[in-house]
């Protein structure tokens, strides 16, 4: 296994994605890691769970940013996307390639991303190794997770966001850094699509999180290895009663990541105040790391800006209705199956659910604009019959497909069949 994140403690959706792919590789064979360790200066870091009997675990220090002037010139000869360009992957890629150099026995690479493939397959191109017979063999699999074309495509239809009260200066220098990002993203997009239609051509497979995916990523080998989460020890199932005097919201998500960033704002701007219209002591509490890049919210009418927090679980007790106002992205989100397994009833976009089997009015309300997701938090947070009705449904199907034991077993099977086909 192949990371840019050392993946414990799992705190966000990458990470606990790259640890189940772990614990379902381990079930086909003994697993290595090499990872990037950015909590090593925090002191964060935990040791990998022992039941995953890791062979071993290398871990490096972040690499630097590539400086402008270094990149630059390449992106603009039609280079890679930037983000591929941006960081020093140097040391990892050489960590890599001296262990596959020195291990011809190992059966598969897994590369989470291609920020970890790209600059792998870049150096074996530039030096041509000697390959024994076994090393031939390899079997090679990169997981996107996340399209990048697709994600920059929607994020370019998404408006710039102004803070209340911003100055016309502000808004000026926010106008203008959106519309020179965007007139990158339109480039990016395409070259991200040529990197993941030439990867695809080159591994054994490359892997999706849904069905959907497997269909927009127009890779003939592309596999899904869906998002999950771990059934609770306990759930609160009965939703006809609010949890508190305050009928609560809530939304879970790393607020580094765009995607969320953009949500949480245009809930706090657009949807909650209509929320609070009919519903005044309603509240929506937002959780998720870096809470800073959306500092503002925390003054506005009903919102509690919690930030990381050590236990999620009382959290997820504690809320009435979660929502998933995501208008940018690809992939699946883990938030949604998190709250599936918890029996909590969801108002999402019909982005926030891509790739998720859930059915409006069945175990899910959808909506995409702010007055239909207003209208259907407050018809959950008003009708508990609704609420019981959505979470049965919801958890009903989280049991069915996405648990992350079963998940795992399914790829333990792919990968034995992956390594057989290369070897026959």
């Amino acid at each position: 296994m192949v990371a840019e994140l050392y993946p414990w403690p799992p705190v966000d959706g990458y990470r606990q994605r790259l640890s189940h792919m772990i614990a379902g590789l381990a079930q086909a064979g003994q697993v290595e890691l090499i990872a990037v360790d950015r909590h090593a200066a925090s002191g964060e870091r935990i040791e990998p769970p022992s039941l995953l009997g890791l062979e071993q675990v290398t871990t490096l220090p972040a690499g630097p940013e590539t400086p402008l002037r270094r990149w630059v010139p390449t992106w603009l000869r039609g280079g890679p996307p930037r983000r591929l360009l941006a960081m020093d992957t140097s040391e990892l890629t050489a960590t890599v390639l001296r262990r596959l150099d020195s291990e011809p026995s190992i059966d598969l690479v897994w590369y989470s991303h291609l920020d970890t493939w790209w600059p792998v397959h870049q150096a074996l191109a530039a030096t041509p190794r000697n390959q024994n017979s076994q090393s031939a063999l390899r079997t090679e699999v990169v997981d996107f997770d996340n399209l990048e074309n697709l994600s920059l495509k929607l994020r370019r239809g998404t408006p710039p966001r102004f803070e209340p009260g911003s100055s016309a200066t502000a808004r000026c220098r926010v106008l203008t850094r959106w519309a020179f990002s965007r007139s990158f993203d339109k480039i990016d997009e395409r070259r991200w699509e040529d990197v993941q239609k030439e990867c695809a051509k080159q591994v054994s497979a490359v892997v999706v999180c849904s069905a959907l995916d497997v269909e927009r990523s127009g890779c003939a080998n592309a596999g899904v290895v869906g998002n999950g989460a771990v059934a609770p020890k306990r759930i609160l199932s009965d939703r006809r009663a609010l949890r508190s005097a305050s009928p609560t919201l809530l939304f879970v998500g790393a607020l580094d990541y765009e995607p969320n960033t953009d949500a949480v704002e245009w809930f706090t701007r657009e949807v909650m105040p209509r929320i609070l219209h009919e519903i005044p002591q309603a509240r929506v509490r937002i959780v998720g790391r870096d809470s800073q890049r959306v500092s503002w919210v925390a003054s506005q009418p009903g919102v509690v800006l919690l930030g990381l927090v050590d236990d999620l679980q009382p959290e997820l007790d504690a809320a009435d209705v979660s929502i998933v106002p995501i208008r940018v992205g690809a992939g699946t989100r883990l938030k949604v199956v998190e709250s599936l397994a918890n029996c909590i009833p969801m108002v999402t976009t019909s982005v926030g659910c891509e790739g998720i089997n859930l059915r409006h009015q069945v175990d899910s309300l959808i909506a995409e604009d702010a007055q239909s997701f207003a209208e259907a938090c407050i018809a959950l947070l008003s009708d508990g019959d609704l609420r019981q009705r959505l979470s049965e449904a919801g958890h009903q199907l989280f049991s069915q497909h996405y648990e992350w034991s079963r998940i795992e077993s399914e790829l333990a099977t792919k990968a034995v069949s992956w390594i057989s086909q290369a070897q026959d």
